[in-house]
């Protein structure tokens, strides 16, 4: 059973176990977007971000393991921004990269996000 360390508070978990379960044992909270309990991890979103000692990146927390002697940083300000860029990356305008579930399930094929587009710039036909 490893045991590491997330933001000072020694902790021992399972052998297997991510940085998120343990940080969730340990009554630590790390925000996630893509994560879902139960289901192999996906770390397509970067919101749940940590910094580990002696890595050179930050590392999604749904998706690595924990290891012995870890040290883990869940709460600094390098960590928020890191997480704040995920956010800013994902929310930002990118028309034509994803399709929402308007336009996957519109009975007409309907290309929501242009016909919205169109509506705000006041180019209604």
């Amino acid at each position: 059973m490893p045991t590491l360390t997330i933001d000072g508070k020694r902790i021992e978990v399972e052998a297997g176990a991510t940085v998120l379960e343990a940080a969730a044992r340990a009554g630590v909270s790390i925000p996630t977007m893509c994560y879902r309990e139960g289901y192999p991890a996906n770390t397509s979103c970067m919101v749940c971000v940590v910094k580990i000692e002696g890595r050179a990146r930050f590392l999604p927390a749904c998706g690595t393991r924990a290891e012995e002697g870890m040290v883990v940083e869940s709460e600094t300000e390098e960590v928020r921004a890191a997480r704040r860029m995920a956010l800013e990356l994902l929310l930002a305008d990118h028309l034509g990269d994803c399709l929402g579930p308007c336009e996957v399930v519109c009975p007409a094929h309907l290309e929501a996000p242009a016909m919205i587009q169109h509506l705000a710039g006041g180019q209604v036909q």
